[in-house]
Order: C-alpha cells, then structure tokens, then sequence
C-alpha cells in the first residue's frame, strides 16, 4: 500500500463547512449537527448472524440489547485491531458502525468466514447515514422535534426509521441513524438553530471522550488494550473464542500493559500512524498517534498509544528533535490493573 493510501482513504470522507478552526471551538459549547460521513455501516442479517459474530469480535454479542449500544473490535488473530465497531440491534438485524474507509475490507474479509453460516453481510452506508448531534440543549432538540431521547451513555432509543444513540462524554452528544431521506429532511428542516459542524469537529469530542478510531493507517498496530477498550466495555473476557483472543486474554491475565492510549496536544499538526519519540530517548519511538482534531486553546488535539513510563518525558512528534507533545494528565491512569 502506498505510504500515503491511508491520508487518501481518510480524506475522502473528511467534510467540513469552511471554518473547521470555527466549528472545533462551536463544538465545544454550542448546539451543533454534523454529518457523519466519516462513519459507514455493515447490516448483519439471518439465522446465525449471533452465532456468526460472537465468533469473530471481542465483546459478548449474546448479551447485545435493543436499547443499548455495544463497543467492539474485530482483530487479526495476532490480536491486532482490524476495525473498532458500534453494535446495535434492531428489527432489521445488526447494524455494525464502522470507519467509512475500512468497511469494504472489513465485510470482505467477514465473508471469508461466513461459509455455510445463514448469514447476509450488507454495506448500509449510503442508504443508513448518520447525523451527530451536541451541545447544552441536545436533549432538548430531540425532545423539541418529538424524538426520544436516550438517558445514559449507549442507550438506544427510536421513532419510526430513526435510531438514535447517546454517546460519552462530559459534552450531551447523540447519533441519529435512518434511511438517507428520512435524515435529509431532519436536516433540512431542523438543523436551525443547530450549527452545522464538520467531521473534525465531532472527532474532537471523541477525542476528548476518551474514544479512539482505527482507519487505514492504524489497523493492526495496537492490541486492544492499548485503544483502552477494556476500560471503555468493549471486550468481554468470559466469552468464547474468537481471532485474537489468545492475545487479548493472556494480557489481561498474564501480561503487564505497557502501553495505552492518553490524550495529548500539540501545537502543530500532526496525523494518524506519526511516530511520537522522547526527546531525551534512544531514539525509538514510545508512541503512536490514533486520533487528531483541531482543538481551540490547544492547537491539536490528540489521542496516542503511549508507553506509560515515558507519560511523564519530554514528547516530540516525528523524531526527538520534532514539536513538542504534551501529555493530560488527567489521561494518564494511576495505575494498570491489566
């Protein structure tokens, strides 16, 4: 793959509205809507579809509800992250959200497993969109256009078509996930007040939220763990096998994680897979930048994998002569159970 394949991939379902430095900072505190391009969608359908993904992800589909959401990965068998996936369940199957720029290879390499299995795996991307959704008054936007309005993190409500999700974070966020016309007319007719935000802007909030996201140019560079998916639910250590779980498991019970993910800032730019090296190191790298988004007072924000003993060092990005990274503190875990 060409060095630059996943810049490529991921821009092309980057949208903003002309102002990305503006709708980071609206984000931030006020009533914002956003097209989530960034994000497509696998429908899982048919007789074994539980069975199906139980053996392939990382969390107990068994145990997936109606009303509420499930945080998932989907590994190699090495353990390394292929994809991390939202999980909700409906009258029309499964739906699995999914990074727009992986769900071509994702569902490919799905369907080498589904053999005999009663399983249909569909690319719902274009015809199930999603609208985000932010601010002090979200809640009551949702309850102003007579939509429901989930209570707690991952809980799933719907209306008709509409499925909506509440996500984490300190900032009231939610997903609405219907057919593209049913999306496009509440966007038409109700985005006002609401200002329209771009896809950087969104990844800020997650990134402030604590929640990763894997494209191209990070599948398989990280275990689980390190994404902190064992802290954020999204690995269920009691279920049976499934690939990877060898890796994951022996960590959790025999391993010492050395590395996690801790939000970081930068004043310059930075980009998915760019190395992050202690300037005072040997000149290996200790990190891994995931996520970037434009933040308002920090220049960019970042979410990065990062050798917990180097939380405390002098960071620099690209080499140990590159711009200064500087670690939250309020990131860092006090200690690792794992």
């Amino acid at each position: 793959m060409p060095a630059d394949a996943g810049a490529v991939a991921r821009e092309a379902f980057e949208l903003d509205f002309g102002d990305a430095p503006g709708e980071a900072a609206a984000a931030l505190q006020e009533d914002c809507i956003f097209p989530l391009t960034q994000l497509g969608c696998l429908l899982v359908q048919g007789a074994d579809a539980d069975a199906f993904l139980q053996g392939q992800l990382s969390n107990d589909v068994a145990g997936l509800k109606n009303a509420q959401a499930q945080l998932s990965s989907y590994n190699s068998p090495k353990g390394r992250v292929l994809a991390l996936l939202g999980l909700t369940r409906g009258d029309d199957g499964i739906r699995v959200e999914i990074s727009a720029d992986l769900v071509a290879s994702v569902q490919k390499r799905l369907r080498m497993y589904v053999l005999r299995a009663k399983v249909q795996l569909s690319d719902v991307s274009a015809s199930l969109p999603q609208l985000g959704l932010s601010g002090p008054n979200a809640a009551e936007w949702l309850s102003r256009n007579d939509l429901p309005v989930p209570a707690t993190d991952w809980d799933v409500a719907e209306r008709g078509a509409i499925r909506i999700v509440r996500r984490p974070g300190a900032i009231a966020r939610f997903t609405l996930q219907a057919p593209a016309a049913e999306l496009a007319a509440l966007w038409r007719n109700h985005s006002s007040p609401l200002r329209p935000c771009g896809t950087a802007a969104w990844r800020l909030l997650d990134i402030l939220a604590g929640l990763p996201s894997i494209g191209v140019a990070t599948q398989e560079h990280f275990v689980a763990q390190m994404l902190n998916l064992d802290l954020l639910g999204g690995i269920s250590f009691r279920k049976g096998c499934y690939p990877g779980q060898e890796v994951v498991a022996r960590l959790h019970y025999l391993g010492t994680l050395k590395r996690r993910i801790l939000r970081a800032y930068i004043s310059g730019t930075a980009a998915p897979g760019d190395a992050v090296y202690a300037a005072d190191g040997d000149g290996q790298a200790v990190g891994e930048v995931v996520s970037v988004a434009p933040h308002p007072q920090h220049g960019t924000a970042l979410l990065i994998v990062l050798q917990l003993q180097a939380a405390t060092s002098p960071l620099r990005l690209g080499s140990s002569e590159g711009a200064e990274v500087t670690v939250d503190s309020t990131s860092v875990p006090a200690t690792d159970a794992s």
